[in-house]
């Protein structure tokens, strides 16, 4: 896909080479931060900056799929033909509203392991929930606990200055949404998010295993499964301790037996199941 550059994207390049740090971006729906965060992160890699990203759109992820928080660190421009996530947190929602104390964690969790391996140029997409109490909610929940050093703010007219006029002693870059930006009609949405799901299962295998095995959590919380059913062909979280190692579709029990799909091809280690409200 070809990118067309604004004029005061090459600023921010100069500016992210020249002072690194942690940036994210924030705007409503169909603003091209995901479409700014490519041209970014290629700008860089050229200027031979190494940069991790962490994909935070649940919704609408190009990096990840839908449901999950993603990363991926990029060494040099041939990395960018590999657009696949180095580590996942799994979220299980596609609506950030209604998760926004694990959309924070998670994002943390993703910027900590960048943070871990030493790169120093790190950029945040987000959701375009910006809307309302739960908008701020959020994005301001990142950014007390991310506290980056840059703001890119894709606006039309002032609807994020409900947010930004909040955030102290952080250097805020108000940017026009391009021209270029497509709006999205909710079919192809959806229709986005069922590839991604293709895509990733594509391959898998169904798997039996003993139930007990696992630890369940649901919501941040622990569950018995026998108590609390889960809803046959939900996506779930394959997690090692606290982190996501894969995904799966839970396809159902039978007696002491839990049956899914992934394409997970060891189960060595992984102890924990996180249940999550998505269909693919």
């Amino acid at each position: 896909m070809e990118i067309i550059p604004e004029f005061e994207w090459y600023k921010i390049v100069k500016e992210l080479k020249r002072y690194k740090g942690t940036t994210i971006l924030i705007g409503a729906v169909d603003t091209g931060k995901s479409t700014f965060t490519k041209y970014l992160i290629k700008e860089l890699l050229t200027n031979k900056v190494k940069v991790s990203l962490v994909d935070s759109d649940i919704g609408q992820s190009s990096l990840g799929i839908p449901g999950i928080i993603s990363m991926k660190r990029f060494d040099k421009p041939k990395d960018f033909d590999s657009f696949k996530p180095d580590k996942i947190f799994f979220v299980g929602d596609i609506n950030p509203a209604r998760k926004i104390s694990i959309m924070v964690d998670g994002t943390m969790e993703m910027i900590d392991i960048a943070r871990t391996e030493g790169v120093k140029t790190i950029l945040v997409d987000t959701t375009g929930l910006i809307a309302g109490n739960e908008g701020m909610t959020l994005k301001m929940g990142k950014i007390i606990a991310i506290k980056p050093k840059h703001i890119l703010a894709l606006q039309e007219g002032d609807e994020l200055e409900h947010i930004l006029s909040l955030i102290e002693g952080i250097c805020i870059h108000r940017l026009t949404v391009s021209p270029y930006a497509r709006k999205r009609k909710q079919k192809e949405r959806i229709e986005y998010r069922s590839k991604k799901y293709l895509e990733y299962f594509k391959g898998s295998r169904t798997i039996k295993l003993l139930h007990r095995r696992f630890e369940f959590f649901y919501n941040g919380k622990k569950i018995d499964i026998q108590e609390e059913p889960i809803k046959a062909g939900c996506l779930i979280g394959i997690n090692r301790n606290d982190k996501t190692v894969a995904l799966g579709i839970f396809t159902g029990l039978l007696l002491d037996k839990m049956f899914l799909k992934s394409p997970l091809k060891s189960f060595k280690g992984i102890n924990r199941i996180v249940v999550g409200d998505i269909v693919p």
